[in-house]
């Protein structure tokens, strides 16, 4: 049977076309619009760890973040191509240098960090992966440049660290000290040198460490794929295999023993060991918070307090080591009867 008004019907096919055509349209530049905002913000956090002395290097630290999230919104493909962009941007604007930095220690990681969400990795595992590409990207890195400048990796870290000193020497003297105290700064600079020389290894673990994990969880909480086992808002979780204490035993013992090798490597597992109990210990804090439903401003406090009393900072590692023994997580608080 003919429809009784065929060009009704036709103008109806011809709108919802329309219609359909124009709402992909808007979800197409929708879709641009997020992915440039999130590289936009990649770039800036990079140039800001890039540019800014001191306080920039804790903004450069959450490059990885907008790229994580760029590739969980919308796919690895994008991703991809979000961390080209940037990278591309940065040898524009800071040199080719900066742009491998960029893609060995924030593309790569942050590619990696985005599979382990989308998969659900455990958070000890997505963090060691993420840790892992950082490290091997970064020595990678290190070599290539020590092999280009025709010396040795250790003489390529000697002259990093005299530029470091020298530019936190000229530092403290545009800020008005007095000459006399710069020649002190710079005398106790040679011995920041040597120590900082001496535990490379060990802060670039734990700055590897540090950084992942900071990323990973800021990202997981923002996702989707998080939200997939139940849980909409996934809190810091992180729970180290209790095995690891004979590494830390057997690092304290390698510090203490007196021998010159033997102390360096001890002292570098401690660093490493530390970080892991330290981020225990924070999750102990954390998963308090939320079990006593305290207010989010409690958090917030925490974070400053931690960052203006490092006391805070050893209190929380020693609580994350003893965990193994006295199992904070484990413990319920008293209920009101009839409750």
């Amino acid at each position: 049977m003919p429809p009784i008004w065929p060009e009704r019907e036709g103008l109806t096919d011809r709108w919802g076309g329309i219609y359909g055509t124009r709402s992909m349209k808007e979800g197409s530049v929708k879709t641009l619009g997020q992915g440039a905002a999130l590289c936009l913000a990649s770039l800036m956090l990079a140039l800001a760890g890039g540019t800014i002395p001191i306080i920039g290097i804790f903004f450069g630290l959450l490059t990885p973040l907008p790229l994580i999230l760029l590739s969980l919104k919308r796919g690895r493909v994008v991703a991809l191509l979000g961390v080209l962009t940037v990278g591309f941007c940065l040898a524009g604007l800071l040199g080719s240098g900066y742009a491998w930095i960029f893609y060995i220690e924030f593309g790569l990681p942050a590619i990696v960090l985005a599979e382990a969400i989308r998969r659900q990795w455990a958070p000890e595992i997505s963090v060691a992966a993420g840790s892992l590409t950082v490290l091997v990207g970064g020595l990678g890195g290190l070599l290539i440049l020590s092999w280009s400048a025709g010396g040795s990796l250790l003489d390529l870290l000697r002259h990093r660290l005299d530029i470091a000193v020298r530019e936190a020497v000229a530092l403290y003297s545009k800020m008005g000290v007095s000459p006399e105290e710069v020649e002190t700064l710079f005398r106790s600079g040679e011995e920041v040198r040597h120590f900082l020389l001496t535990t490379s290894p060990g802060l670039f673990m734990t700055a590897a460490l540090l950084s992942t994990s900071a990323n990973f969880f800021l990202a997981r909480r923002r996702s989707a794929h998080a939200a997939a086992s139940g849980d909409s808002k996934p809190g810091f979780v992180w729970r180290v295999p209790d095995s690891l204490v004979w590494v830390f035993i057997g690092s304290a013992a390698l510090l203490l023993s007196g021998l010159p090798i033997a102390k360096e490597i001890g002292l570098n597992g401690l660093l490493v060991m530390m970080t892991l109990y330290f981020l225990q210990g924070l999750a102990i804090a954390t998963f308090w918070v939320r079990r006593l439903q305290l207010s989010p401003l409690v958090g917030i406090l925490g974070v400053v307090l931690l960052l203006l009393q490092p006391l805070l900072l050893l209190l929380l590692t020693l609580v994350g080591l003893f965990d193994i023994w006295v199992v904070f997580r484990r413990h319920s608080l008293p209920r009101l009867p009839g409750a």
